[in-house]
């Protein structure tokens, strides 16, 4: 019986290693086992840096930008390669799949800065057009990248209803309350910034060290209120989702929240609110409605060896829900203040010290995944 040819080997192998390079990478390992070519392919050291990468590891400030792989050896992707100009006093805000977003302060004007967008596995880096005067009123910038759907990158600043001065002097008499009243939306696809007014239905106020998860167009930010809040790039579409909370809770607000995308689903970690003695975590299988999934808990004991901890503060912070696999990073504090990074393996159930920060590391944990590809940052080298 005459059989039809596989419509899949009439492909060269470019054509193909350009498709596998726009599927996940949980996808991708499936992809090795379609055929031994396939496999050969997804091998090959010529294309797996242009096929999707996995979790690698977090930068982090100490007090200068450091990095901490998470299997604890391999090269480290340090910024080495910026100039002077760019290389000194910069603060790490945000990452977004491969892509890091930092405010770089000015030489000439230490109160001046400009935004870079910066990708560290191809070294290169952009400036986003319209310089700004720090203030606290924009102390809260966020990164929305997902190479997948386009290679365009937006930045979103919220504006804080803070009352201070243009020159953003620390001051103890500073008036307002923070919450967002708004925010900037730069597309480097139109190269320009668009204002759009808050349409949160409730005052939301945010912390420039509680993590953002962004995904199909839309920036999902911890708030103080123990809410979710999410923008799209638009500026059109303003939602709220409300913690998961137990039948059973004892407690009449949960702890704050760490929220990360894994799997392809946004998962939320937190102390559980019935005994506050574990780490809880959720998953939303619908981001179109709220219905959250219980999908495991831990004891701290078994963790850390502590009954209890203060999650999110310090003590304890989630640095990341592993992408691709049922893990979580987190960050301990042990009784030499050292900070330890830790993973815990939700199959096995398995625990690992990854590597010791030391003391001086600020609480915020940027994870990344590397991005091969310069399609989305042509600037500068």
């Amino acid at each position: 019986m005459w059989k039809l040819p596989n419509p899949m080997d009439q492909l060269t192998d470019d054509i193909l290693v350009e498709i596998l390079s726009r599927v996940p990478y949980r996808s991708l390992l499936r992809c090795s086992c379609v055929s031994r070519r396939w496999r050969d392919l997804i091998a090959n050291p010529d294309h797996r840096r242009k096929l999707p990468q996995t979790l690698a590891g977090f930068f982090y400030h100490a007090p200068k930008i450091c990095f901490a792989n998470a299997s604890g050896t391999g090269s480290l992707p340090l910024l080495a390669f910026l100039p002077d100009r760019e290389g000194k006093g910069i603060d790490l805000l945000d990452g977004c799949n491969g892509l890091l977003l930092c405010r770089c302060f000015r030489f000439a004007d230490p109160k001046e800065f400009d935004y870079l967008v910066i990708n560290p596995a191809t070294e290169k880096w952009v400036t986003v057009p319209v310089s700004r005067r720090w203030s606290n009123k924009v102390e809260m910038a966020r990164l929305g990248f997902q190479p997948a759907v386009s290679s365009h990158f937006h930045v979103l600043e919220f504006q804080l209803n803070w009352d201070s001065d243009d020159d953003g002097e620390d001051d103890e008499d500073v008036d307002g309350d923070g919450y967002v009243l708004g925010v900037k939306i730069y597309s480097s696809e139109t190269g320009q910034w668009s204002y759009k007014q808050s349409g949160w239905e409730v005052d939301i106020t945010l912390d420039s060290d509680f993590n953002s998860v962004f995904v199909d167009g839309i920036l999902y930010v911890i708030a103080t209120s123990c809410v979710i809040a999410a923008v799209d790039v638009e500026g059109k579409t303003w939602r709220i989702i409300d913690f998961p909370r137990s039948e059973n809770s004892r407690f009449p607000d949960p702890d704050v929240g760490f929220i990360d995308l894994s799997q392809g689903k946004l998962h939320l970690a937190n102390s559980d609110d019935i005994t506050g003695d574990n780490l809880a975590i959720w998953v939303l299988e619908d981001r179109n409605n709220e219905e959250w999934t219980l999908k495991h808990t831990v004891s701290f004991r078994h963790l850390v060896r502590r009954e209890s901890v203060h999650f999110g503060l310090h003590e304890f912070v989630v640095a990341a829900i592993h992408p691709d696999r049922n893990m979580v990073y987190f960050v301990f504090c042990d009784e030499s203040d050292d900070r330890q990074l830790m993973s815990y393996d939700m199959d096995s159930g398995e625990v690992h010290v990854i590597q010791n920060l030391g003391q001086d590391c600020h609480d915020h944990y940027v994870s990344y995944v590397p991005m091969f590809s310069e399609a989305c940052v042509r600037g500068q080298q």
